[in-house]
């Protein structure tokens, strides 16, 4: 598992840093900020990504790679605060109207397995599963601009506690270049 994250990490990575920019051939590249919550719980990242699309077709599909931070309350009461690094791919539709649909997980729990409470899995039986999400948005796009809500489900945890909120909604600004 941790060398199939380690690859489509590098990919969307590679993708996104090495292409030029040629949206007049389905390739176009961006930065993006994405906040989303659940009541006080939040997350927010800034990242990069690529859009491929089907030549003379606007369906494709977005490689994306952004770093953040997360505040999630845990299903014990307490607030748990972490820094996340995510890989995530949209398929749909990419025009001036948006839809899609997306996947996506934390690299960073994959690539560095938590070992502070190395003992709590063999004691309560919790093992620290790879934080991940799936989602669909839409959104609107003006020149480079382009505004895109979403809802995702999400499995937020770790070895020690696991979030009480799996549903988030949220906004993202991207700037296409």
């Amino acid at each position: 598992m941790k060398k199939c994250a380690v690859t489509f990490g590098l990919i969307v990575l590679f993708f996104t840093i090495s292409n030029p920019t040629k949206s007049d051939e389905g390739l176009s590249n961006h930065i993006f900020y994405s906040y989303e919550s659940n009541g006080s719980d939040y997350l927010a990242f800034v990242g990069v990504g690529t859009t491929l699309k089907v030549s003379h077709s606007d369906l494709g599909l977005q490689l994306n790679t952004a770093i953040g931070n997360a505040e999630v309350l845990a299903t014990d009461g307490y607030l748990e605060e972490y820094t996340a690094w995510e890989v995530s791919a949209k398929v749909g539709y990419f025009s001036n109207l948006s839809v899609y649909a997306e996947v996506g997980f934390d690299l960073t729990e994959s690539l560095f397995h938590d070992f502070r409470y190395s003992d709590y899995e063999q004691e309560y039986g919790h093992a620290d599963d790879v934080d991940a999400f799936i989602g669909m948005g839409a959104g609107v796009k003006s020149g480079a601009l382009e505004i895109n809500a979403f809802v995702r489900f999400r499995e937020i945890d770790s070895e020690y506690w696991e979030a009480a909120s799996e549903s988030f909604s949220g906004l993202q600004v991207a700037l296409h270049f």
